[in-house]
This record gives C-alpha cells, sequence and structure tokens, in this order.
C-alpha cells in the first residue's frame, strides 16, 4: 500500500487585491502575531479556550478528511499525522510528530510560536481534528515539554483521567506511559 503524501501546493492563495487570504474554498484567513494569540486566548474561560481549540481542530481534520478522500480509512495513522502535521504546519502553530510507546501513541509538537502557554490550545486543536477525523471522542492529554518540543498522549476520555491525576501527583511522563503498558497487560489466570 502506498501511503498518500501531503502535498501543500496552491493550498493557501493571497488575493492582494481585494486584501484575503484563504485556505481553498474554506472562509477567509487572517494572520495574526502568534502572542497576539497567545494573549487573547489567555482571557478566555477554560470552557471558551476549550471550544476555540476543538473548532481549530474540527476545521483541520475536515481539511485532512477532504485530501485523504476515499483513502482515509485505509491510511495508517503515520500518514494521519503526515496530512494533519501539514495542516496543523499552515496554521503557523508547529511541527507535529509520532511517537510510539508500546501501544500509547504519543504526538509531539515541536517549535510552536505559542510556547508552553499555548500547548493548551494545541492539545484542543489535535483532540479535535481526531474527532473529526475518526468519530470518536479522544483526548490529547500534555504529558510535558523539553525544550520547544512537547508531547502529547492521545487517548480516550477515561484514561485522561487516570493520566492527568498520575501527572498532577508528580508522575514523570515516562512513568505515566510505563503505568499505561502495565495495565494494558492482561492479568490474571493460568497460561
Amino acid at each position: 500500500m502506498v501511503e498518500p503524501r501531503f502535498n501543500p501546493s496552491h493550498t493557501v492563495e493571497f488575493d492582494f487585491e481585494r486584501g484575503l487570504v484563504a485556505q481553498g474554498p474554506t472562509a477567509p484567513r487572517v494572520l495574526l502575531p502568534a502572542d497576539l494569540l497567545r494573549d487573547l486566548i489567555s482571557g478566555l474561560p477554560e470552557s471558551s479556550r476549550t471550544d476555540l481549540g476543538h473548532r481549530m481542530g474540527t476545521e483541520l481534520g475536515r481539511r485532512v478528511a477532504e485530501g485523504l478522500g476515499t483513502r482515509a480509512a485505509d491510511t495508517s495513522i503515520e500518514g494521519v499525522v503526515e496530512y494533519l502535521g501539514g495542516e496543523l504546519a499552515l496554521t503557523g502553530l508547529g511541527s507535529l510528530g509520532l511517537e510510539r510507546w508500546g501501544r500509547a501513541l504519543v504526538m509531539t509538537i515541536a517549535g510552536s510560536p505559542l510556547g508552553a502557554p499555548g500547548d493548551w490550545l494545541v492539545a484542543r486543536v489535535v483532540e479535535g481534528a481526531l474527532q473529526r477525523l475518526f468519530g470518536r471522542d479522544t483526548r490529547a492529554v500534555l504529558l510535558g515539554r523539553a525544550g520547544a518540543m512537547s508531547r502529547l498522549l492521545v487517548v480516550n476520555p477515561r484514561t485522561a483521567v487516570r493520566v492527568t491525576q498520575w501527572l498532577d501527583e508528580g508522575a514523570a511522563w515516562g512513568e505515566v506511559l510505563a503505568r499505561l503498558q502495565e495495565d494494558s497487560k492482561p492479568h490474571g489466570g493460568s497460561r
């Protein structure tokens, strides 16, 4: 199977005559300084920030679904991440990567201009995109940040509660992933 590749050609259009920026046939876009966006978002209540991130992510997920077309169901998670990473990069939110830790799916965001204060928003964007793409309620839990890269663990809502609790108790992200691996092993019974 040949994986589809993200092609950014002709995705962003600048109409200087009318003063518009667009991504394909969707509504016009606005270019903002990253620090302005970060400051605006920080002043919103948590529910509004969540809604904003999910709406941004839903739009990215829609664009990924359009890009993959009928191949979406047959595309590996690596192929989906490439497309989603391309769309995320077009928004200017950073570079998306993928790490596998056993059965755990960890997405990395490198170089986001929003920095550590924007990690929370980027996590909500990823959630919205994955929910739109796969039709399942997912959570992207911020595991931590190393320099200019943050790690997001993609899990179901029930697991997100446990992971957040462990992180709040001071567990390192590697320990959290180890606990998840241990929890996923079959228990009891003889072979």
